[in-house]
């Protein structure tokens, strides 16, 4: 379910229509939808929605998240581009297990995000991305990011230990449930002992 920072990627059409823009991005990667293009592509990725067909990309400009439209033929297709996902930071914290997770949010259909973000899933409802958010929150979940976690970084190995749920309605796992109550399921799921449930419910941080 995980894509990373630089999945998103510049069409051609883009080089061909600001040919200007390859100076403002690093070499070799031109076509990567850089942290600072807000910014430094600010004739491409507008304040307001300028074209027709268009996506909306989030990134950070100044360390404060912004929303930008960017014209949808300046960037390829992309697996959950057109579809929901969960979008969260891919870079977080110290590395420290409990950590949180810096507001990870559902991100809609045409909703894209720069390299400061990494994605997961490609959903055609908004219901299985918001279980996916759920499950993301857990104490279980952040845990099990913790084992491999050991730097800021959140990389697709570092998720390697999270184990893969369905989503959907047919669950083994009710989502309707408040987070807490994910969490009692998953450790009944996984069968954790009274001494791991204690560590974990001591040392992980909650998330609303």
């Amino acid at each position: 379910l995980y894509y990373s920072t630089d999945s998103y990627k510049f069409s051609q059409k883009m080089h061909q229509d600001f040919p200007e823009a390859k100076e403002k991005l690093s070499k070799g990667h031109e076509k990567t939808v850089a942290s600072s293009v807000l910014s430094s592509l600010d004739n491409i990725f507008t304040e307001n929605k300028n074209f027709e067909n268009s996506f909306k990309f989030i990134g950070v400009i100044k360390n404060k998240r912004k929303w930008r439209y960017i014209n949808s033929e300046y960037i390829e297709e992309h697996p959950n581009l057109r579809k929901f996902k969960v979008i969260l930071p891919g870079s977080n914290g110290s590395g420290a297990i409990g950590e949180v997770l810096s507001t990870p949010l559902v991100g809609e259909p045409l909703v894209g995000h720069t390299q400061t973000f990494i994605s997961f899933g490609a959903f055609d409802n908004r219901e299985e991305a918001e279980n996916l958010l759920k499950y993301i929150k857990t104490k279980f979940a952040r845990t099990m990011l913790g084992t491999l976690k050991i730097t800021q970084s959140n990389k697709k190995d570092t998720w390697r230990n999270v184990p893969l749920q369905n989503f959907t309605n047919n669950s083994d796992i009710d989502w309707s449930q408040s987070i807490a109550e994910i969490d009692q399921q998953l450790y009944k799921k996984y069968g954790l002992d009274e001494r791991e449930i204690k560590f974990v419910e001591e040392k992980v941080r909650e998330m609303e």
